[in-house]
Formats: C-alpha cells, structure tokens, sequence
C-alpha cells in the first residue's frame, strides 16, 4: 500500500512538473449569445491582470491550472480554468442571467433565485473561511440577516445556538435545523439524554464536527415558509450544507495550515485599592462600634481572607494566610499587583492541518480530505482536539447516477469541571496567584498551606477536577437517481448518523494534615487564634474524591424516496416531486459512579467505599410524512410554488390514541414575479432587475420531550426507605389530550438590482403565529402533582430584514464591494394558561428569564430598588441609610437582541485583499451574576467607594408617609455592609444593555504570482493571510462585566451569564494554502 501510495504520488508531481509551464494564453470574452464584451478584466489569479479589448480580446501569461477571473460591470465575474490549449472562450452571463445559477434550497431541491418566493441567503467558500475559525458556527456571525449565532461560551468545546428569525416557541426549541449533504441532524437541545447524576453527557453539535473547508456551500432557509417541506423539523429554519464532491479536470491537491493565538481581550472591571477583609469590625448599632470607617477597615483586615473588604493598599509588609508547620510565613507587599488579573489566564494556541485531493472525469467526481485540528485554551490545562476524515463523490451511468459520503471524525476533550472563574476573583489583588501555580512543589501553594480559609488553590482544583470524553461520529449517505423519462426522475436518498461519548469525570481524592486542619495559626502581631482561630482549613473538609463514567450511543436512520418531474408545457412549466420520508433515532446511556475513593490517584469507580450509583436510559423516536412539491412557471416570469406534508410521529404516539392525535397536515404557497420582464420598460440604466415575492404556510411541531405523554417514574433517594430500590412518579401530569403545536407564518418580500447589477436590495417582512404550544404550568399539590403538560398559549413574532449591497469600484488592478445587513425582530405573548400570567424559564430566584403574557419573550425580572414613584429615587433605611432590598422583581426589557447589523467590506489590489465582517447586535439586556459574586468578594470596582456617604440619588421616608429626598443620611458602614447585604442583592445593578459591536473577522492574504509558482515546477497556487476574529468588542459603559453574547444556556433562557462563562478572547493568526 506504501509502494502504491508513493508511485501515485510521484505521478502526481511529474505531472505537475509537464504542465506548470507558463505560456501566452489568447482568449476571446462574449456574452451568451457570443456578442463581444469589451473592456473586461481578466485576472491572474495570484498574476497579472489585462483589460479585454473592445473585442473582447486578450493575452496573458499563465500555465495549465491557472484560474482566470473575468468581471465587467454589466456582466458579473466569471471564473475558467486555463486547459492544455492555447486560447481560451468565455461566455459571460448578464447580471439578469445570474440569476439563472441554482442554489440548493430544502431537500436537496436546485431552484434558480428567480424561482423562489421565499428569503434565502447563500454563503460560500470563502465566505465561510475568512476567519479561518476551526468553529463553523463563529464562521457564521454577522453574515446573514436575521441569523445568530450565539457564541453561549468560549472554551475549548465552545457552545452555540443558532437561531433564525428570533423566538417562536415559549419552551421549545428554537434552533434552526441542520442538514447536511440532505441528511438533517436533531437540535443540540433536542440531543442530550437524561442522565442520573447530575452530569452532561450531551453529544457533539454538528456544527463542530464539520471542517469548514469541506463545505461548498450554505443555503440559510430563514423561515418555516422556506422550510415546509422539512415539516416540524424546519419550524424554525435550516441551515442546509453542501460539502464538497470533486469537480471534473485534473487531480487537485491541497493543503492547508493555520496557527491560532488567543489572549483574554477584557475582563471585567476590578477594583485595586483595597485587600483581604471581611466584616470583623463590631456591628452599626453595637456597644463597640467605631465611627471611624478607616479603624473599622483595619478591623475587617484578615491576612486569610478571600473577600475584598479590608483597608487600603499601602505597600507594607504583610502576611498572606497563616504560619505553615515549618515556621515560614508568605509575607508580600500589601499593594495591588499590575496584570496579574489577566496573567492567571494562559494565552490559547491552536494550530490546524488538512490536505485534500480533488478530481474527476466526464462520468466521475471524487473528492477526499483528512483535518487535524488541536487547542489549547486559555483555562489552565484545557485542551481539546479533533481528527477528521471525509471521502465522497459521484459517477453517471446513462440514465443512472449515484453520488456518496462519508465522514468519521473525532474529538478529544480534556477539560477541569471547576469553576475557575470564580475562586480567582475570590483572590485579593495583591496575591501573585500565577505564581502559585506549581502546588506539588511550591510549599506556599500547597493544600495544606495555602492563603485562603475558604478556598483553596485554583490551580490546584483546576488539576483535582477534571473531565475526559471522547466524541466519535460517523456519518454516510448515499444517493440514486434514474431517470425514467427525459422528465421523470426516480430518486432516493439514505442518511446514517452515529454518534458516541464516552466521558470520565474525576475528584481527586486529598486528606489535609492534621496542622492545617485545626493548628495553623496567624503570625505574631497580625492577629490572635482567640479571633482568628487555628487550622488553614478550619471551614473546609477532606475531599474524598470521586469517579463518574458515562457512554452514550446515538444512531440516526433518515431515508427519502421521491419522483421528480421537471417538464415545460409551452409557455408553462412544471418541476416538482412528490415523497415519502422516513426518520428514526435511538439513544443509549449507561452511567455508575463512586462518591468516595480509596486510594488516591486510581480513578476507577471499582476503588470506592461504599454502594455505587447509576443508571441506564434507551430511548428511540421515529417519524415518518408523506409530501408534494410543485413548482409552476409562465414564460420564466411568474411563478407559483406549493408544498403539502403530512407526518405522523411516535411522540404523540398511544395504542389507545387516534391517528388525528399523532399525526398532522401542513401546507405552503408562495409565489413570485419577476417584474422586469413582465414590464421590460421598467427596466433600464437605473432599474436592471426586480422581482417581488410573498408566501403562506402553515406548520405543525411535535415539540415536547420523548415519552412525554405519560407520567415517569424515576429512582428516589431513600424511597421507600433506607437502600432499598424503589421508584416514584414524577412530578409532572401530561394532559390525556396533548397535540402538536400548529404555527402558521407569512412572509412578502422583494429583490432589487440597480445600475446594471452595481447595487443590490433584498427586503423582507414575515410574521409568524405559534398556537397550542406544549408547556408545562403549575398546579395545586393536591392533585398529586406539582405540574401539569398542556397545550397552551398564543405567540406572534415579526420582523423584517434588509440586505444591500454594493459593488463600488471594478478595475484592472483594485476591488471594492460593501455589503449591509439589518434584522428588526420582535415578539409576543398573546395568551397563556387560564390563571398563568408569567413563569420564569431559566435563571435564579433574583434575576430570571421570564415568559409575561402580552409582552415581548423572554424578558429579564430582578429584583429591583424600592422607589418613590414621583420622583424615581431610591428609598433608603432612615436609621441606617442603606438602600432598601426588599424591592419587587421588575420587567427590565428582552433578552434577545431586536436590532442586528452586520457589515462587511472587501478591498482587492493586485494580489493582495482584505476582508472585514463587523456585527452589531442592540435592544436588549442582561444579567450578569459575575457581577453579583464580584460584590461579593468586594472585587468589584464599582465597590471602590467605601468611604461614608450618600447613596445616590436617594429619599427616606420620614415615618408619616412622606418621601423627603436625602440630603445627609449616610450610609452606615459603606465599607462593607451597604456592598454585601444591599447592593449585591439589588440585581437590578447588574442588570445592563446587551448591545455590542464586534470585528468578527478580519483576513489579509496575498496570492503568490504564478509567474513565482512556476519555478517550484510543482506548485500551481500559493497563498499566505493574517487573520484575526473578535480583534476588538464594544459594549455600554454601563457593562462592567463581560461580554454580553455570552449565556449560561443554550435554551431559551438567554441573558443570564455568570461565572461558568470563561472571558472572551480575541484571536489572531497565520494561513498557508498550497495547491498541487
């Protein structure tokens, strides 16, 4: 096989070395009719330029291989390959005449964008890479209208969600669906099992498994009038992937290397002027209260302390914890140490390798790649990495064709389960924490000896908890198709998806000396044991370690068969197909774990004490439709387009049900027409292209959870009683008459180019209706429940997007194109269960995620200040003058951004060109927990102000009822009190706009001259670029957090992030492309 391998090889080179010979190539550019197209710019790529003569004449210097751009103002661009000969044709098409190129749209379906009466948007190649993110989801963000791409979490395996059009479903999924090569994957919220631990076992999302340099293309259908034909899976849009399957012409080879930096790009604002303290000092109120606030500050001062409340830096010389068993003390200077926020954070580096081999005949396509990507992120020992290989291709036959792919590709996670945000802004400002990383060897960084009383090392728990999983996918298809007769086609497509996780998490296991357990003590003169007590970890315990294992199984069996017909009845025409689909997916999960080891450093769950625990899970869902779809068209001007499925599904599925139960119709119609050359005198110097579009559908959802007609029953702790095995119903009652939700959605539109195709104008408005929603409501106890499952509610989302876009300068030598992006969305909550007027859906007690009838969903409530309501002004305690924190749970606005802007720009000078996509995103809040936990720990800089004062723009009640504004009641103890127990309960102070602008990517390249090329006799193409993503973010003043795309959830619960958020990074690098 290495022989072979070797001479193919050799072969390959040889053949390079006989062609890449550069020669005078004449050509000749016309229209479609042949007519001359004068003044067109041929261009080299990675060479030259030449301007067509008005002819169309032109010479130019290349080699077999080489890639010609031609592009004229009135014609578009136009890319050919130079063959063997000499001279070289090109037919160019009008800019009207583009508009006959097809697109992939819902199942597999190639339309022209005429054709459609529906919002599309198509990205390609290079579209996609200009980032060169590893991630295809980043690769997205900002470049289609009412598309995002919520980046949930920046990690070594980053979450997303993506959403189109905004929400829809109160409860449900609203994620757009997946498709790939025709083969649809199931939503990330829709994917993990249940487990009975507590921990994830989610697979892979599917967009992280796919390399985006094998994709062709991405179709975004943005709305369920796009997507009927998918039934209850395109109720919220899809994204449908072409990958790559080879083209016809020579063997191709090429390959790929990137290297990726990334550093923290900011970090929430902190404060630097105060240290280690808590509250010690006496009580407000007490005999032996100090009224100086700075003697009150010396008090709170504790060298062991991980809040923020003790007096001000002033460079002396102080302990940091306790005295070790040996004697020796961690004495610093007690001042705030510059970077070291930042410096506690590595700086990620990720390097990324694929090579792939294209080639085909007149009959044959074959396309093949291998990946190989590896991470190292910014957490501390974090990494992760993913291996992929993908082979597919085509052969004809006569009248018979088969087209095929397959992938396998895996992932490798190696990640810390801690929360390592939050112990390090549990970490005074003046503790060199990146210097305490090494804690087997450095003494002061140890367990057993380390500062802090109430958290140990980070570094060390970041090695004492980790998790280890493994994702194996493999996907196939494969294609058939006959045609019958010139106008009907016989086809089927099989899709196959398998999916593994095999996970391991593990505790350390760690027993603390019995000296810092109960006889550490403070140094002399800082303290005493009387106050401060002995023992390092006087407040902790032994960890006595822990094992879990997980494997998960998902397999995924898709078939479609159809008859295709595509045939022109004079003036009329006819393409459609009718079909049967075919969808089942089964799961497996199997999980034990041990809460107590033996033996330090074995993690087997077999070294335990004590029972184990676990579980199993299987699971399996399948669906099945019947669907029709017909495209009619006059004179290729007008054109009506319907679709009609019904599907059954076994989530609404009992023997004692009726199919009526089980089952649902839906529809769609739209239409479209082309008004140019319905009225060709509307079409003229200013006016080149207009078409208008409108379209109805009606969808159902078999939104709700597997098995979720019938109460569950799961394993209780201590039920019946002691260890003895039993099991408990559930806390939820489904309703016996539960059916699928019915979402019924409009959509008109309109397509416009100017100037012979210089500007283009794509304009959209939809609105959609959701009724019968599956949600689950409270209900009295009495019942035997707690909840009850009911079809409820009534929601309408609208909205409109706009995409234009503009050619600006086209020469020989320089490009210039801008594209704009806008999305308006919005939504509401119509009705509700009788009773229900709201209910949260993701958040805490103080701030959550609310659904609020005759609102727009989800919108934040937090508990807000006590105000006057004439004035505004926050009431305050007049004993005390501390803001009242019994206010109630307040609508602060959406979650989800009602405005999205995207911009990007392209300049091209000779070999050189510069990409730019900018993303804004506005009209909503968050709530950030970070902030919260950062007043907590008094780390805050918006905790800097403890001296006593006013609390702004405050009024008191003067014990008869009226409001008088305060003019001299101070906060008691603002060093320390009014922070911890008022303003940290307040969440309306770290409630926030979420509006942000990013540079989501930025690339340089330039295309090495093919003159250059030439000498390697081997190379045919080469180019190098710098690129950078998210280089630099923009956020409201009032955001001293973090960034606001993050969230602690995929699900609809958006705008609430914390501490399990890592900081955002900017990332920067190098590319080189080589083809053989």
């Amino acid at each position: 096989m290495r022989k072979l391998m070797t001479i193919m090889i050799a072969s390959l080179l040889s053949f390079g070395a006989v062609t890449a010979q550069i020669r005078l190539i004449s050509g000749k550019v016309t229209d479609s009719k042949g007519v001359p197209v004068p003044a067109a710019t041929v261009n080299l790529k990675g060479g030259a330029a030449v301007a067509a003569d008005e002819n169309g004449n032109f010479k130019i210097n290349a080699k077999t291989g080489d890639v010609l751009t031609i592009s004229s103002i009135d014609f578009g661009t136009t890319s050919v390959r130079v063959g063997t000969e000499s001279t070289v044709s090109v037919s160019m098409l009008t800019t009207e005449n583009k508009l006959s190129e097809v697109i992939v749209t819902a199942q597999g379906v190639r339309r022209r964008p005429k054709e459609l009466g529906y919002s599309v948007a198509r990205l390609n190649t290079e579209d996609i890479i200009a980032g060169r993110s590893p991630q295809l989801a980043q690769s997205l963000s900002g470049k289609v209208a009412g598309l995002a791409v919520f980046n949930v979490n920046n990690s070594v395996d980053p979450s997303f969600k993506i959403n189109l059009r905004g929400y829809r479903s109160l409860t449900g999924s609203n994620d757009a669906l997946i498709v790939v090569d025709g083969t649809p994957y199931p939503s990330p919220a829709s994917q993990s099992p249940a487990t009975f631990t507590g921990n994830s076992v989610a697979y892979a999302n599917p967009l992280s498994l796919i390399n985006p340099n094998d994709i062709e293309s991405i179709t975004v259908l943005k709305g369920g009038v796009a997507a009927t034909i998918y039934g209850s899976d395109g109720v919220n849009g899809a994204l449908v992937i072409t990958t790559k399957k080879g083209t016809k012409g020579k063997p191709k080879v090429s390959y790929s290397h990137s290297s990726n930096f990334e550093e923290v790009s900011f970090l929430p604002e902190y404060q630097d002027k105060f240290g280690s303290g808590s509250h010690y000092a006496a009580g407000f109120g007490t005999a032996n209260w100090k009224p100086n606030y700075l003697d009150r500050m010396k008090d709170n001062w504790k060298s062991y302390e991980n809040q923020q409340y003790g007096d001000g830096y002033d460079g002396s010389m102080r302990p940091a914890g306790r005295t070790l068993q040996d004697g020796s003390v961690l004495m610093l200077p007690y001042s705030a140490i510059s970077g070291e926020r930042k410096r506690i954070w590595d700086k990620g580096f990720s390097t990324n390798n694929q090579v792939s081999v294209s080639s085909g005949g007149e009959q044959n396509t074959f396309y093949a790649s291998l990946e190989n990507n590896i991470t190292q992120g910014i957490v501390p020992g974090d990494k992760s990495g993913r291996t992929g290989v993908r082979v597919a291709g085509s052969s004809e036959y006569s009248k018979f064709r088969i087209a095929y792919n397959a992938a396998y590709v895996q992932q490798n996670f190696n990640r810390s389960t801690f929360d390592f945000y939050n112990e390090a802004i549990n970490q005074a400002a003046h503790i060199p924490l990146s210097t305490l990383r090494d804690w087997r060897n450095n003494k002061f960084a140890s367990p057993d000896a380390y500062y802090n009383d109430y958290y140990t090392n980070p570094y060390f728990k970041l090695d004492n908890e980790r998790t280890k999983y493994k994702d194996a996918n493999l996907t196939g298809g494969l294609e058939m198709n006959y045609k019958i007769t010139p106008w009907l086609t016989a086809y089927n497509r099989t899709g196959a998806i398998n999916n593994t996780r095999i996970r391991k998490n593990t505790v350390g296991k760690y027993i603390y000396s019995p000296y810092a357990k109960s006889q550490a003590f403070v140094p002399a003169g800082f303290g005493s044991a009387a106050v401060d007590g002995l023992g390092i970890t006087r407040t902790g315990t032994d960890i006595p370690g822990s094992v879990y294992d997980a494997s998960g199984v998902e397999n995924i069996l898709s078939n479609e068969a159809q008859l295709q017909v595509n045939k022109d009845f004079g003036d009329f025409s006819v393409k459609g197909l009718v079909g049967f689909s075919l969808y089942d997916r089964k799961t497996k999960l199997v999980e034990i774990s041990s809460t107590s080891i033996v033996v330090p450093g074995i993690n087997n769950v077999s070294n335990r004490q004590g029972n184990l625990s676990g579980g199993e899970e299987n699971t399996e869902y399948r669906k099945y439709g019947y669907y029709a779809d017909v495209l009619g068209g006059w004179k290729d001007k007008i054109f009506l387009h319907t679709t009609i499925r019904y599907d059954a599904t076994s989530k609404f599925y009992t023997p004692k049900r009726t199919s009526s139960q089980y089952s649902y119709l839906y529809y769609g119609v739209d239409a479209a027409a082309v008004i140019t050359d319905l009225i060709p005198s509307f079409k003229g110097n200013v006016l080149s292209y207009a078409k208008l579009r409108a379209g109805i559908n009606k969808n159902g959802n078999d939104n709700i959870a597997l098995y979720g007609l019938d109460p569950n029953f799961t394993n209780a702790s201590g039920f019946p009683y002691g260890n003895t095995v039993g099991v408990s119903v559930g806390d939820i009652l489904p309703d016996s008459a539960l059916r699928p939700e019915i979402v019924r959605s409009y959509e008109v539109g309109g397509e416009f180019q100017f100037l012979k195709g210089r500007i283009s104008l794509d304009f959209s408005y939809y609105s959609q209706k959701s009724q019968d929603q599956v949600v689950t409501v409270k209900i009295p106890n009495s019942t035997g429940y707690n909840n009850f499952r009911v079809n409820i509610g009534l929601t309408k989302n609208w909205g409109y997007e706009t995409d234009l876009r503009f050619q600006v300068i086209r020469s020989p030598k320089f490009e210039f194109d801008f594209n704009v992006r806008y999305s308006y969305n919005d939504n509401k909550v119509i009705e509700l269960y009788p009773g229900v007027d709201e209910f949260s859906v993701a958040g805490f007690a103080y701030a959550s995620a609310y659904i609020i009838k005759n609102q727009s969903f989800p919108v934040m409530k937090a508990i807000s200040y006590v105000r006057d309501s004439a004035t505004g002004r926050v009431i305050v305690n007049k004993a005390n003058g501390y803001p009242l924190n019994t206010g109630p749970l307040k609508n602060f606005g959406r979650t989800t951004p009602k405005h999205m802007l995207g911009w990007s720009t392209r300049f091209s000078y000779g070999d050189f060109t510069l990409n730019a996509n900018f993303e804004y995103r506005g009209g909503n809040v968050i709530y950030s927990d970070l902030g919260r936990q950062m007043t907590f720990t008094g780390s805050g800089k918006w905790t800097e102000d403890r001296t006593p004062h006013i609390f702004p723009n405050s009024a008191y009640n003067d014990g008869t009822g009226k409001i008088i504004p305060n003019t001299s009641i101070n906060a008691a103890e603002g060093e320390y009190e009014l922070w911890y127990t008022y303003y940290r309960v307040i969440a309306e102070n770290f409630v926030v706009p979420g509006w942000f602008i990013k540079l989501r990517d930025i690339n340089l390249s330039y295309n090495f001259p093919s003159s250059l090329m030439s000498k390697t006799k081997f190379i045919s193409n080469a180019s190098v670029s710098l690129f950078g993503r998210n280089l630099f973010t923009i956020v409201d003043k009032a955001n001293q957090f973090t960034d606001p795309e993050y969230s602690f959830t995929t699900g609809n619960g958006q705008g609430v992030n914390t501490t399990a958020q890592t900081p955002p990074v900017r990332q920067y690098g190098i590319n080189l492309n080589l083809t053989f």
